[in-house]
């Protein structure tokens, strides 16, 4: 169930750079904030600008830390089309491994932390801290939005921590 959802996020051509496809990005928002509710997480999409911003959350607790996560959903172009040996936008699984425009860059880290949020509230119950999850669509294209944005919601986004789930993987 889960590769299912890692391959119906990557189906989404969620590129930010090409307003031929601000509609998919616009799908792929909505598809997030849905997988987050599905996770147990409160969720709603903000309109930018630009692109809109994800935001998802626990119930929060007073006296808990909060740790905010942070990515984003849109994606590069996957031109030149002809360098792939598969559509960038049909994932495929091969010895283990997904091919897709955005499996590492961005949406398999962050759909790995939602999942794994989903997991521990199914089995706890809860969380042990308050989360926020941030999933932005515009980071490919420098975030021209995500500061005003912030500034807008600074109350609400307050956190002791952030996590960027944008990095790469150090080992196996």
């Amino acid at each position: 169930a889960q590769l299912d959802d890692l391959i119906a996020y990557l189906k989404f051509p969620s590129v930010s750079t090409d307003s031929r496809h601000a509609g998919d990005v616009l799908q792929c928002a909505g598809w997030l904030r849905d997988k987050m509710v599905s996770q147990g997480l409160e969720a709603e999409i903000h309109e930018t600008a630009g692109h809109p911003v994800v935001v998802g959350r626990n119930r929060h607790v007073e006296g808990r830390p909060t740790v905010m996560i942070y990515g984003h959903y849109d994606v590069q172009p996957a031109d030149p089309l002809e360098l792939w040996d598969s559509p960038p936008f049909e994932p495929r699984v091969e010895d283990g491994k997904i091919y897709a425009r955005g499996s590492t860059d961005n949406k398999g880290q962050n759909l790995a932390h939602i999942l794994g949020i989903g997991e521990t509230i199914a089995a706890e119950g809860d969380l042990p801290v308050n989360v926020i999850v941030l999933v932005e669509g515009e980071e490919e294209i420098g975030s021209p939005n995500l500061e005003l944005f912030l500034e807008q919601h600074k109350e609400e986004l307050a956190c002791d921590i952030v996590a960027v789930s944008d990095t790469g993987m150090l080992a196996a």
